[in-house]
């Protein structure tokens, strides 16, 4: 049972950021995919471990949750042609359908993992839909935000995407209009490399998801 990930994968993904090109990828394809590999085992067990608090994620395998490592770069300015991260997403639902559902992400990169959790930039009708359950169910929200259990993985829900003032149809002076600037509600956790080497960082991962249960909950009802 994959509940970490190795040194070897750590290598690798700092070798890919110094060296992102063709050449190089051909050259160390296996290793690659040995390190997606071990992403794919990983999200296999995390998948097991979230269906336990919610049943909301689709029935998918790990690989199904993952990213492709090649960019596509038609209109990026950036022609590298690799993502240099591995990352997996655990959706709402048995599709990933981009921003507008709730999900469980982990992004593994060269000195950092990342773990976050909502909706990260949903279209403009489910961000209104989001804005408006926010606002008639404030109170809720601050009680999920604001929970012990919650704040020790996810300190704040601030986005660096938020508006400088109050957006469209809320009133400017409502108390909670913080809350409402945010394009997206996706709040995210850093783990240094040394986390994730440990053989509990499965358990640990599960446990910040698990955090953030309610939070996905009430996202999801916005629209439901």
């Amino acid at each position: 049972m994959n509940t970490y990930f190795t040194q070897e994968t750590i290598d690798l993904l700092k070798e890919l950021r110094l060296n992102n090109n063709r050449n190089w990828y051909a050259e160390n394809k296996e290793r690659v995919v040995l390190a997606r590999k071990q992403m794919e085992e990983f999200a296999n067990q995390l998948i097991y471990g979230v269906k336990k608090f919610d049943k909301n994620i689709g029935s998918y395998e790990g690989k199904q949750t993952m990213y492709k490592q090649h960019r596509d770069i038609r209109f990026s300015a950036d022609k590298s042609p690799l993502k240099p991260y591995i990352s997996s997403a655990l959706f709402y639902g048995n599709t990933r359908l981009g921003g507008n559902l709730p999900c469980y992400y982990i992004h593994l990169e060269e000195g950092f993992c990342m773990l976050a959790a909502g909706v990260h930039c949903p279209d403009n009708i489910y961000l209104k839909q989001i804005r408006d359950e926010i606002y008639y169910n404030v109170e809720e929200f601050e009680k999920i935000i604001n929970k012990k259990t919650f704040k020790k993985f996810f300190p704040s829900i601030d986005s660096e995407n938020r508006l400088k003032t109050a957006p469209k149809g809320y009133p400017k002076d409502w108390e909670y209009i913080d809350y409402l600037k945010n394009k997206e509600f996706c709040p995210s956790h850093f783990c240094s490399i040394e986390k994730i080497k440990e053989k509990d960082f499965l358990d640990y991962v599960i446990k910040a998801f698990k955090s953030a249960h309610q939070l996905n909950e009430f996202l999801f009802r916005a629209t439901h």
